[in-house]
């Protein structure tokens, strides 16, 4: 896949990401606009219309928007969408188109809420995604994923760059069609008198919502151009300027026609400026955008009076102004702003306000018409609306049945006030709702109705009294304290005699008599059930403590009274507090030991490269027996330190859960065949014998983790060989495959070395442990290995066991997951030698490996810059120090300049002046190609990802490996010079410039 796809595909998918965040928006967005009783109901609409959105868009809706044009009316190819390509770019687009379609179809949710029957809603849902969305889209936009225009509308000229139309004016207008045919909620509007405000449930919420669909909009017009390119700063820049004033243009509004600020207003004037500059961000200045939000808020404001008080039209959160007339606002505003490079060859801006008026007034006709007549023919066979007594019990109960043992018991307390005495509530007996509904039912069914009932009532008094919640019971009018339970006076301090002269206002500090009678004011119309909400209360003693109260409103004696049930939740915050604190500290913790082993891995590997280097170079011309075998000890001991480096990174990653396995099909035998190879040297050199045999048939492919697993066995059979002195260690291996079992391969390291005693075998795999101190002073080691090696082992779906005999040697056991066997075929036959050690001779090296290969080497170390210099100038090369990142930066463009570039530069990340991140994004961001290879002591997994990430093509660490460095620099020279001799192979090319 070529870079510039790679970095489209990625910015794609996060845009698909964002706007698929803008349903969370329009969830809390609807959810908190609608009353509490509807509120379940709302979300699950959303859920819902976004898998039918999804899966129509996929069968055909794609097709219709996007296929091949029949005339610019209608697509015909891409039914059922699939995506045959490497790079997967069809199907980065589709997923960011589905979303688009999603979004469209959510508008309509929250215009019908509250009053709209959840199975008309689906075919509500399937009616604009499956139809006049894709439709209409193509239109608009036919041939987008080409770069062709095929729709008629786009071919006139139309330009609706996000969808200010075809996704936001589309669902407003469906949405209107469908508000208009179910007609406003009961109570809404009132001949006469003015509209009734029926306020949402959670209107902090509805702000969260808002800040997630701003967020989610960057992605809707920031993805739009379908490339991450020099526009989508610009775009996302002009997106933010138009919500910030629709913002302002909506308190502006509201300060200067209303005594009080409303919340929604100023929401939705966010939302007007974000719909109404989505047509046109990507071609309009800044100011541009700022006025543009700013009229948007105002199109909004106006049209959300004139649907309210001239047309008594009820939206529930104002999808149609927002959406469908900031909508029409933004897609004019292209002709009234754009530039006029921006439009058709040819096209005024007059022209183009005329094209635009037809785009809008085509989308309002195909939109609105044709949802108003499936409605109209869908409403024949299904009710369009719920009956007047299932709005006013609320969706939440009659669509879904999402109720409490406490909403029912005290419903049915209502009826039976009313006179049905008949009614009885559901008890739950595991509840302490359940338990009183039990009682009160008992009252209700006793034989002797007047005397058991008051028995019965003051039993169910005094379990109210005992509740360890606090009840509250106060008069409507006067707020007077009627009654308070035992818990309650308890937790205030106050005696019952004291509380009748208080009201609620006296213990909710943060409530004031005007919010107090605004909160309860739903209750008192009978627009709302109940009220729920979170305070705090003041004892008498001052303190205060947080609860969680359930206000409603009932009749006791012939007058209205409130109803509190309170929660103290001081101990939940208490816990919540906690619990945070823990998780903070627990990450900070991780933090800081990832930073330290990072730092320790740095700081020693960088000395460690001197080290290493120049004793290599002493053992090359080291003649002297004693010479040579104190250089070796330097060596031998100089890697152990390594060693025992990447244990410890291997342990951390292991214990952070950063460290990630791999499921690859590989041969037991090849890795078998190499930890023999490997391991045959140390165990030749203690005259050992190393064998290697299976005992049963072994599938010749499993599905593991071969390096994991090769590092597993290394790790087991280097501890065999350190700890025996004679004799031989053997490698066996086994098939187990138990009936209805899990196949697994089982390997077994046997030594005859000195063994241990059965009591220390446990503490062996516990880090940095050995058998004895003994154990340590004679051989050595961290006491990792085994540590890490049942971690790995845990990883690959197995288990690691020992046996051991004090004198006589060890059984390692381990079993590894095999995975699904797509290969059967037998590797060995039972009890067959697989193995023999054998000892291998070096192979001969090239002299001059690098001859001619010119190298640019970004180092700041002195020790290290005479070490890597000395070994590539020994292979052949050229080399040219730069002592750091700026000086490298400099000599890699001059040299480019002058036609004679580096053909590799081995570039230090970590130097003064200009670390080597930032001279290899200059680099390629000057249009540099030439290999640049990463040099660093950092080890860790992600530093070889964020090198790569600033445009390193190869990543070693330090101390360095001769053998492979000089490899690694020959192939990636070797690859630049088939590239040259390919461009002037190609008669095309024209060789008067550099290449």
């Amino acid at each position: 896949m070529e870079s510039s796809l790679a970095t489209n595909t990625v910015w794609l998918l996060i845009c698909t990401a964002l706007v698929f965040m803008m349903q969370a928006g329009f969830c809390c967005l609807e959810s908190g606009l609608s009353r509490s009783k509807n509120s379940i109901n709302v979300a699950v609409k959303n859920v819902v219309d976004f898998c039918i959105a999804g899966a129509l868009f996929w069968l055909f809706g794609y097709a219709l928007m996007f296929g091949d044009s029949l005339y610019g009316w209608i697509g015909t190819s891409d039914f059922v969408f699939s995506d045959a390509t490497e790079s997967h770019w069809p199907t980065a687009v589709f997923l960011f188109q589905l979303v688009f379609c999603g979004a469209a179809m959510t508008i309509a949710s929250g215009a019908v809420a509250e009053r709209m029957r959840f199975r008309f809603y689906l075919i509500l849902a399937a009616v604009i995604s499956g139809l006049i969305y894709p439709i209409f889209g193509h239109w608009a936009w036919g041939g987008l994923t080409t770069g062709e225009s095929t729709g008629w509308l786009s071919q006139l000229g139309f330009i609706d760059f996000a969808g200010s139309t075809v996704v936001h004016s589309v669902g407003a207008w469906a949405a209107l069609a469908a508000v208009l045919l179910l007609g406003p909620r009961i109570g809404r509007f009132e001949k006469g008198k003015p509209p009734h405000a029926f306020r949402g449930s959670n209107l902090p919420m509805v702000a969260l919502g808002v800040f997630l669909l701003w967020i989610g909009w960057f992605g809707f017009n920031g993805g739009s151009t379908l490339a991450m390119n020099g526009q989508v700063p610009a775009i996302i820049f002009n997106t933010v300027l138009a919500a910030i004033f629709g913002g302002l243009g909506a308190l502006v509004w509201q300060l200067v026609r209303s005594r009080h600020v409303a919340v929604e207003s100023i929401l939705n004037g966010v939302l007007a400026g974000l719909v109404g500059i989505t047509a046109s961000c990507n071609v309009v200045s800044y100011p541009a955008a700022a006025a543009i939000g700013l009229v948007a808020a105002f199109v909004m404001q106006g049209a959300t009076y004139l649907l309210e008080r001239r047309f008594q039209i009820d939206d529930v959160v104002g999808a149609i102004p927002v959406h469908g007339c900031a909508g029409v606002w933004g897609t004019l505003a292209v002709a009234l702003f754009a530039p006029t490079s921006a439009f058709a060859v040819g096209m005024t801006r007059w022209g183009q306000l005329g094209v635009q008026l037809l785009g809008v007034v085509v989308c309002f006709v195909w939109s609105f018409g044709m949802c108003w007549i499936c409605i109209k023919l869908a409403s024949r066979w299904i009710s369009l609306r719920v009956t007047p007594e299932e709005e006013r019990q609320g969706l939440n109960v009659a669509e879904h049945g999402a109720t409490t043992d406490l909403f029912e018991l005290l419903g049915t307390m209502e009826r039976n006030i009313q006179g049905d005495a008949s009614a009885r509530a559901s008890a739950d007996e595991f509840t302490e709702a359940g338990i009183i509904a039990q009682q009160y039912n008992r009252v209700l069914d006793s034989e002797a109705v007047a005397r058991q009932k008051a028995e019965e009532l003051s039993a169910f008094g005094q379990i109210l009294d005992r509740s360890l919640n606090e009840i509250y019971i106060f008069d409507a009018e006067s707020l007077h304290f009627v009654h308070v339970n035992h818990g309650a006076r308890e937790n205030l301090g106050y005696t019952m005699e004291e509380l009748r002269g208080l009201t609620p206002l006296d213990i909710k500090p943060q409530h004031s008599p005007a919010s107090f009678a605004e909160m309860v004011a739903p209750l008192l119309a009978g627009t709302q059930n109940y009220i729920e909400f979170t305070t705090v209360h003041r004892r008498k003693d001052g303190s205060e403590y947080p609860v969680e109260v359930h206000l409603e409103t009932s009749v006791l004696g012939g007058n209205t009274v409130f109803a509190a049930i309170i929660l103290d939740i001081t101990e939940r915050q208490k816990n919540e507090d906690e619990l945070r604190d823990s998780r903070e500290r627990a990450l900070a913790a991780d933090r800081a030991k990832s930073e330290f082993l990072a730092n320790m891995s740095h700081e020693i590997r960088t000395p460690m490269t001197a080290i290493l280097g120049f004793n290599d170079i002493l053992l090359d011309n080291a003649t002297e027996p004693e010479n040579v075998d104190a250089a070796q000890t330097v060596k031998a001991n100089g890697e152990y330190l390594l060693n025992l480096i990447d244990d410890i990174l291997d342990l951390s990653k292991i214990e952070s859960g950063k460290l990630v396995v791999e499921q690859t099909a590989c041969s037991p035998r090849e890795i078998i065949a190499d930890v023999a190879s490997l391991m045959s040297v140390r165990a030749i050199a203690k005259n050992l014998q190393l064998k290697a045999r299976f005992d049963d048939d072994v599938p010749k492919t499993i599905q593991t983790d071969p390096i994991r697993l090769r590092q597993i066995l290394i790790n087991l059979v280097g501890n065999a060989i350190k700890f025996t002195e004679s004799g031989s260690v053997e490698i066996v291996t086994r098939w187990l495959n138990p009936a209805g079992g899990e196949p697994k391969l089982q390997c077994e390291v046997i030594d005859t070395g000195i063994g241990i005693a059965e009591d220390q075998i446990e503490q062996l795999f516990s880090p940095f442990t050995q058998a004895d101190n003994s154990a340590t002073r004679g051989f050595g080691g961290t006491g990792l290995g085994l540590t890490i090696s049942k971690r790995l082992v845990e990883l690959l779906g197995g288990e690691i066991s020992m046996t051991s005999t004090l004198g006589k040697g060890s059984t390692v056991s381990l079993t590894v997951s095999a995975g699904p066997l797509t290969d059967a075929r037998q590797s060995v036959g039972a009890s067959k030698p697989a193995i023999e050690s054998v000892a291998a001779g070096p192979a001969e090296e090239a002299k001059s490996p690098l001859l001619g290969v010119r190298i640019l080497l970004a180092e700041d170390g002195p020790d290290n810059q005479r070490l890597i210099g000395f070994i590539l100038k020994k292979a052949g090369a050229e080399v040219t120090l730069a002592d750091n990142g700026q000086i490298a930066l400099d000599l890699a463009t001059a040299a480019s300049q002058e036609g004679t570039p580096f053909d590799v530069i081995l570039m230090d990340m970590q130097m003064p002046v200009l670390d080597g991140y930032a001279a290899t994004r200059q680099l390629r961001d000057a249009g540099y190609t030439a290999p640049i290879i990463a040099l660093t002591a950092h080890a860790m997994q992600h530093d070889r990802q964020k090198c790569l990430d600033a445009g390193c093509d190869d990543y070693t660490t330090k101390p360095i490996d001769r053998g492979t460095l000089i490899e690694m620099v020959a192939s990636h020279a070797r690859k630049v010079k088939q590239t040259v001799q390919e461009l002037f192979r190609d008669e095309s090319v024209d060789r008067s410039v550099p290449t």
